[in-house]
């Protein structure tokens, strides 16, 4: 029995040492490059014209403002005239059937905005 579990063990032990193998080292960077020190010199002075993708705000998903078409006036009759309407955070979540009451639905309303 004890030349039995020695000689499984023997064997495992084999199968596990010819499955080890070592990677080679090839290094880090393989160079393959075949442009002079110039011409990457321009490159990068070329690219450090540009904006940088990098920047802090380049992923905050803002965008710069844009030239606006209503002035600060209109803009602003428009949300008093907004604020002060009977439906402005209705859903139709709230109602039956998710169907909002007609009562509710586009009433004409006069608002006087505040200057």
């Amino acid at each position: 029995m004890k030349k039995f579990q020695i000689a499984q063990s023997a064997i495992l032990a084999l199968m596990f040492a010819s499955t080890a193998q070592a990677e080679v080292y090839d290094g880090v960077l393989q160079s393959s490059g075949v442009r002079s020190r110039a011409e990457v010199d321009a490159e990068a002075a070329v690219a450090t014209q540009k904006e940088d993708p990098y920047r802090e705000a380049a992923s905050s998903g803002v965008i710069a403002p844009l030239g606006y078409s209503k002035s600060r006036e209109t803009v602003n009759a428009e949300a008093v005239k907004e604020a002060h309407s009977a439906n402005q955070n209705l859903t139709g979540k709230a109602y039956y059937r998710d169907a909002i009451p007609s009562q509710y639905v586009n009433q004409p309303r006069q608002v006087n905005a505040a200057k």
